[in-house]
C-alpha cells in the first residue's frame, strides 16, 4: 500500500483574462505584513512517511487557518485614477507554494484581485467577478514562494468588495516550483513518460488523464483518474478516480468544488523538461460527487474504492464541456466485463509529476483489498525500453487500461500497492471496474452502471471518445475560417459574420448534442446574421456553415 488518500487544494492561477496586461505591480514599503509561522516539518515528515508507506494520503500541504479580511487586514489606497487599492503581504517562511482559501469571495463589477511576489511577478491568474465559485469560494492555488503580496483593486464609485481568506495552505513538497527546481520529483530511476515509446498506443487515451489537486479536512494533495464516457453520449464531463483520494463522510461539497483537475501537465517528449512552464495552465475548478463505492477512507478500504464526479458544477456543465474541448481531452472507454487481461498500462501522476506510463505484459490477477474477494486487479509492471515504470504516492485513483488497438480501456482504478523503483517486481491493486458497476451497493450512487449506462441498455463495453455528444462527425473544413460565429459560450444569441465570403449562398445549420438538426436557414454572404437561441436548452451544440461544396463546424456553449 503505497499510492493512497489526497486531501488538498491548489493555487495553480485560475484564468488569465483579457486586460491582464494592463494590470502593473503597485508595491510600496508600507504594505502590512500578516506573518505566519511555519509548520513543525518534522512533525509533518514523520507522518508523511508513515502515511506514505501505508499507502495513505500524498499529502503535500498543510492549513494555516486565518481571519483575514478586506476590513479587518491589509491596507486600502486611492489611486491617481479614483480606483481603490487594497493589498497585504503574507509571508510564511519555508513554503514552496502557497495556496489561499475564501470561505467568502465577493467582488463588485469590473474588480480585480491576484497574488505577486516580491519582484512585483504575479504568480496567480487575474481573478474578477465571474470567477467566483459555487457557494461564493475562492481557490487560488500553488502560488510559488512564500513571501506573497495579495491584491485588490475596486474601481472608483463601486461597492466596496468583501472576502474571508480563512485558510492558508502551506505547500512543502511536489509543488512543481520551477525556482527551486521542483518538477521531476517522482522516481526517475525508473519512471516513463507517457511520451515516450511506450506510450505511442496511449495517445488519445492520455488526454483523458489528469491530476487531481484535493481540499479535505487535513490539508492537500495529489491524485491522479480520468474523464470517462458514457453511453448517454452527451458529453457529460464525468470523472473517475478513487475514493480514498479525499472524499470521507464528512467532506463537504463546499471542500470539492475547490479541488482542481490538470490536463496536459506532461512533457512534449521522453525527456524530462527543466521547468513546468506553461504545461499546469489547463485545469477544471470544482467538481461534484455522483457515486462511489461507500469504502471507509484511507486503509481500511473494504470493497473496490472508486468515486464518480462531474468537473465544475451541474450549472455550468456547457462551459466545462466547452473548456475541456478546448483542452483537446478524451473522454476514455471502458470495459465493466470481469475478464482477465496480460496487456495494457496505467497512466498517472506520480508524486504529482508530469505524466507518466507503467506496462504491464502478464496477466493480471483477481484479488481482494480486504475481505471482500475479487474487488481488485492485482498488477505486475514490466521492464520497458525506457524503464521500469511503478506507482507512487499522486498515483492513486489512476486508471488501468487494457490494451485495444485504436482504442484501449479502463478496466480498473489504483487504490494502492508496494511497487517502487526499488521493489518493481512488487505488485500494486486496482479496483476493478466490473465491481464498481453494481456490485459495491444497491442505490445508483454506490454504483458506476446508472452513470455510464442512463439508459439501462446492458452495454458493458465502451470505446473513447474525443467527441462523445452524438454528433454526425463533421469536422472543422475548408470554408474561409474568417467567418466568425461568436460569442462563445453564449445566453440566447449567436452571430454570424459572413463578410469575409463573397458573393455566395451560405445554408446554416444547427445540430443538438443528439445529432438532431434543430435550426435551419439560408442567407447571403456579407451579411451578419443574428439566431435566437434562448429557447435552446443549456449544452453543447454543433454549427454547420455550408456553401460551395465546402463547410465550416464549430461547436458552442449554451449556458
Amino acid at each position: 500500500m503505497k499510492k493512497f488518500l489526497l486531501i488538498g487544494s491548489l493555487c495553480l492561477m485560475t484564468s488569465f483574462i483579457s486586460f491582464s496586461a494592463v494590470i502593473t505591480s503597485r508595491l510600496d514599503k508600507d504594505i502590512p505584513v500578516h506573518f505566519i509561522s511555519s509548520p513543525d516539518l518534522t512533525q509533518v515528515k514523520i507522518e508523511d512517511s508513515k502515511n506514505d508507506k501505508n499507502g495513505m494520503f500524498y499529502r503535500i500541504g498543510v492549513f494555516s487557518y486565518t481571519n483575514i479580511t478586506s476590513i479587518n487586514s491589509g491596507k486600502w489606497s486611492t489611486l491617481s485614477n479614483g480606483d481603490r487599492m487594497w493589498q497585504l503581504n503574507i509571508e510564511h517562511p519555508g513554503a514552496e507554494a502557497l495556496s489561499f482559501l475564501f470561505s467568502s469571495f465577493k467582488l463588485s463589477n469590473g474588480s480585480v484581485f491576484y497574488v505577486e511576489n516580491k519582484k512585483g511577478e504575479r504568480v496567480s491568474d487575474i481573478l474578477t467577478k465571474d470567477d467566483i465559485l459555487e457557494y461564493g469560494q475562492q481557490h487560488i492555488a500553488l502560488c510559488f514562494g512564500d513571501d506573497l503580496i495579495l491584491t485588490l483593486i475596486d474601481p472608483a464609485n463601486v461597492e466596496q468588495s468583501e472576502f474571508m481568506l480563512d485558510r492558508i495552505i502551506y505547500n512543502y513538497r511536489s509543488t512543481g516550483n520551477p525556482n527551486l527546481s521542483k518538477i521531476n520529483e517522482s522516481d526517475a530511476a525508473c519512471e516513463v513518460n507517457v511520451n515516450c515509446s511506450e506510450g505511442a498506443n496511449y495517445q488519445d487515451e492520455k488526454r483523458g488523464a489528469a491530476r487531481i489537486y484535493v481540499v479535505g479536512n487535513s490539508g492537500a494533495g495529489w491524485c491522479s483518474g480520468s474523464l470517462i464516457n458514457n453511453l448517454g453520449n452527451n458529453c457529460k464531463p464525468y470523472f473517475l478516480s478513487a475514493l480514498h483520494c479525499g472524499p470521507s463522510p464528512t467532506t463537504t461539497v463546499q471542500q470539492m468544488a475547490t479541488w482542481k483537475f490538470y490536463f496536459n501537465y506532461e512533457s512534449p517528449n521522453c525527456s524530462n523538461p527543466s521547468t513546468a512552464g506553461t504545461l499546469a495552465s489547463k485545469y477544471v475548478t470544482g467538481c461534484v460527487r455522483l457515486s462511489d463505492s461507500n469504502d471507509n477512507n484511507g486503509s481500511n478500504i473494504t470493497k473496490s474504492d472508486f468515486i464518480l464526479v462531474q468537473l465544475g458544477t451541474l450549472a455550468n456543465e456547457a462551459t466545462t464541456i466547452n473548456k475541456l474541448i478546448g483542452y483537446n481531452a478524451y473522454w476514455n472507454g471502458w470495459d465493466a466485463n470481469n475478464t482477465i487481461v496480460n496487456n495494457g498500462v496505467s497512466i498517472h501522476h506520480p508524486s504529482g509529476d508530469i505524466k507518466k506510463i507503467s506496462t504491464f505484459s502478464t496477466n493480471l490477477t483477481s484479488s481482494s483489498w480486504a475481505n471482500v474477494p475479487n474487488t481488485h486487479w492485482t498488477v505486475v509492471w514490466a521492464a520497458t525500453s525506457n524503464g521500469h515504470g511503478v506507482t507512487e504516492g499522486g498515483s492513486s485513483g489512476s486508471p488501468i487500461f487494457t490494451y485495444n488497438s485504436g482504442n484501449s480501456r479502463i478496466i480498473g482504478t489504483l487504490s494502492g500497492g508496494s511497487s517502487y523503483c526499488t521493489a518493481t517486481s512488487s505488485p500494486d491493486k486496482y479496483g476493478k471496474f466490473s465491481y464498481h458497476w453494481t456490485s459495491n451497493g444497491t442505490s445508483s450512487n454506490q454504483q458506476l452502471k446508472p452513470f455510464l449506462d442512463p439508459n439501462s441498455t446492458g452495454t458493458l463495453v465502451m470505446n473513447g471518445s474525443s467527441n462523445p455528444c452524438n454528433f454526425v462527425g463533421l469536422t472543422e473544413a475548408t470554408l474561409n475560417q474568417d467567418v466568425k460565429i461568436y460569442p462563445n459560450p453564449t445566453v440566447d444569441v449567436i452571430n454570424i459574420d459572413l463578410n469575409a465570403l463573397a458573393n455566395q449562398k451560405v445554408e446554416i445549420l444547427i445540430l443538438d448534442m443528439a445529432g438532431k438538426l434543430i435550426y435551419s436557414s439560408n442567407s447571403n454572404s456579407g451579411n451578419l446574421i443574428k439566431i435566437d437561441i434562448s429557447s435552446f436548452g443549456r449544452g453543447i451544440y454543433q454549427v454547420i456553415l455550408k456553401s460551395d461544396g465546402q463547410q465550416k463546424v464549430q461547436r458552442i456553449s449554451k449556458i
